[in-house]
């Protein structure tokens, strides 16, 4: 059988040679990129894996997805084994600032490029030595401390004076950002925090808000990401007690949650960091490298957040839920376009700007944008 096969792809290799087609050309394998996701259970985690995921799969290259399985120091070994497997690339989730630099040296010391996604470290050393990194390609963030920000103006103007926050580890490069603006503006208004809580799991989080509701009677609870919005959810129910819940994190859950009237205010960005940071990745291995106006690899932390009332949540449904906020042809223009280009649309990203440009491709009625009240130029 395998002479026959030969044998067959030996008389299409010389038809083609004789009809003048570039048959190494129409062979030529795309590439595979790894990314790993700290584990299968969160909602928020999944979403960014996904992101990227289609980004890739978009420019015709192969995903290669790795769970960490919540272990922290399972990273630096899927990293390795991602490296080792032959990926031409890897989009890096990171909750830990001490890694940065060891991940980073893994990558330099297997040839294999990497772009920070979702969270990009604060300190000022560790980036520079990641700029130093030849096979550093950039980072993609969330604008993390206006999340903060949105949630403490929230607050102060709804007269919530008191507060629990069910927040990540210390140190989370996401939710440190946003709990300390949270903190800067809440507390200068008067507002007075009862209780912070770094959760490490769903779990973890749920016997933490439950045992801090045994001597804390806040006005709200404030949960940094989606995953500790939702875990007040569960906590206040068990403790049969009732607190308007603010969250950061457009979790399917939580916006259940929020239709319920148990979530009062949820903000979030669909984890479009997934999407840009492979966008990213995909531009280098393709060779375009997109560079700032210094000529050095991006570090962009200014996803915005939107707000989903309820009158919102079947467009936000229709963009996000049941498409792909972003089409193939947009990522083929932005994997081939310019840095500016590719900036702006970073800049422009919001529900509306992401449901007219999929009316105007078709994929969904315009009917449904209109009536959530955004105007179809």
């Amino acid at each position: 059988m395998k002479k026959i096969v030969a044998f067959l792809v030996a008389v299409v290799m010389s038809v083609m040679s004789f009809a003048g087609l570039a048959f190494a050309g129409e062979a030529e394998e795309g590439f595979t990129i790894g990314y790993n996701y700290f584990g299968p259970a969160s909602y928020a985690l999944l979403a960014l894996a996904n992101n990227s995921e289609y980004a890739i799969e978009y420019m015709g290259d192969t995903a290669n997805g790795v769970s960490d399985n919540y272990q922290i120091e399972q990273i630096v070994a899927d990293v390795e084994n991602m490296c080792n497997s032959g990926c031409d690339g890897l989009i890096i989730w990171l909750p830990v600032e001490a890694l940065y630099i060891t991940v980073g040296d893994i990558c330099a010391k297997y040839e294999v490029p990497f772009v920070l996604n979702d969270k990009i470290p604060q300190d000022p050393e560790i980036l520079a030595h990641l700029q130093e990194n030849p096979y550093y390609v950039g980072g993609i963030a969330p604008a993390n401390a206006i999340y903060g920000e949105e949630m403490a103006n929230y607050a102060i103007e709804h007269g919530y004076m008191t507060t629990i926050i069910a927040t990540s580890t210390i140190g989370d490069p996401s939710d440190t950002p946003r709990l300390e603006r949270f903190k800067e503006i809440y507390e200068a208004a008067g507002g007075v925090i009862l209780d912070t809580l770094h959760c490490e799991s769903t779990d973890d989080g749920i016997m933490k808000i439950e045992n801090s509701l045994v001597v804390n009677d806040p006005e709200f609870i404030y949960g940094t990401g989606s995953d500790w919005g939702v875990c007040a959810v569960e906590a206040l129910k068990n403790q049969d007690m009732e607190a308007p819940v603010l969250t950061s994190g457009l979790d399917s859950q939580a916006l259940e949650y929020e239709k319920e009237g148990k979530i009062e205010m949820i903000s979030g960005d669909f984890w479009v960091a997934g999407y840009f940071s492979a966008v990213l990745m995909e531009a280098y291995l393709h060779g375009n490298q997109l560079l700032d106006a210094d000529g050095k690899v991006p570090h962009i932390e200014n996803i915005l957040p939107f707000e989903v009332p309820g009158e919102q949540y079947e467009l936000y449904k229709a963009v996000f839920l049941d498409n792909h906020c972003y089409s193939q042809e947009e990522t083929m223009a932005l994997v081939n376009g310019t840095y500016e280009e590719f900036y702006q649309a970073i800049q422009d990203y919001s529900i509306a700007d992401r449901a007219i440009a999929r009316v105007k491709d078709g994929s969904i009625d315009a009917a449904i944008v209109e009536a959530a009240g955004i105007t179809i130029e």
